[in-house]
């Protein structure tokens, strides 16, 4: 009886155990989830990052409709930026015209990098890499001078113009815009140079340039950058669409192309 009752023991304690089989079975299916489940986090991940760069967009909209309401005119911009680090959301390219919308979306000094959720508008929730394939936090640019070179005496962006010197910008008066819901304002744009830990980033788009650091931002997937429009509406698109001769209309003031601009050194 003894000896029944111990084989029965063995036989049970065997029943229980797992074969080698079946853990390299159980890490195999773990392995496949895991597989499958990544890449829809990841997906997830990115279009809740692409979600608050609209957000961001939308709220410099609403602070752009203000500071119009005072000035009547939109805020212009020497190209001047120095950078600011936030704990939590890293480097952010102070621009001027960026300073300038800080007290309408609610910060009433320049020290906002202490100021958590107004850095956060103020620049792209998104990694993205530059030429040499590193990569440092997403940033904004205005559409400043439309298609013609940044700075020029043109007015056909939102930057202002220069009136004799570069460092006297008169700014662009609402009434300039003929079609605020066919001109690009700010968006996502693309990293320049590395400086140390630091990206140098530029303030102003340049859709004509053959510099890439003066393009739509890569920020959000398959090319893909998010554009804030005069108006106040979003639209997503690839660089390509944004860069193309078809779409530089959407760049100028007045609505028109302007080839004679498109042209650089």
């Amino acid at each position: 009886m003894h000896h029944h009752a111990e084989a029965a023991c063995s036989s049970g304690s065997q029943r229980r155990a797992f074969t080698l089989i079946e853990l390299l079975v159980v890490i195999a299916i773990i392995a496949i989830l895991a597989s499958l489940l990544l890449p829809a986090l990841s997906r997830g991940k990115a279009m809740a990052q692409a979600t608050e760069c609209r957000n961001n967009l939308h709220t410099m909209a609403l602070a752009m409709q203000m500071y119009l309401g005072d000035f009547h005119a939109y805020p212009p911009t020497q190209g001047i930026g120095i950078m600011g680090f936030g704990e939590k959301y890293g480097w952010l390219m102070e621009d001027d015209w960026k300073m300038l919308l800080v007290p309408f979306i609610g910060v009433k000094d320049d020290r906002f990098v202490e100021r958590e959720d107004t850095m956060r508008v103020l620049r792209c929730p998104q990694k993205v890499a530059n030429e040499d394939g590193k990569r440092g936090e997403g940033q904004y640019a205005m559409n400043a001078s439309g298609t013609a070179p940044f700075k020029g005496p043109a007015n056909l962006g939102l930057g202002g113009f220069s009136q004799g010197s570069s460092w006297n910008v008169r700014p662009t008066g609402e009434s300039s815009v003929r079609t605020p819901a066919s001109l690009i304002a700010v968006g996502d744009v693309r990293p320049g140079p590395t400086l140390g830990e630091m990206f140098w980033t530029s303030g102003h788009f340049d859709p004509c340039s053959t510099n890439p650091a003066l393009w739509p931002g890569t920020s959000h997937g398959g090319g893909t950058a998010n554009l804030l429009f005069a108006d106040g509406h979003v639209e997503s698109g690839r660089q390509t669409n944004w860069l193309s001769v078809g779409n530089r209309h959407r760049w100028n003031s007045d609505g028109e192309p302007h080839p004679e601009t498109w042209a650089r050194p």
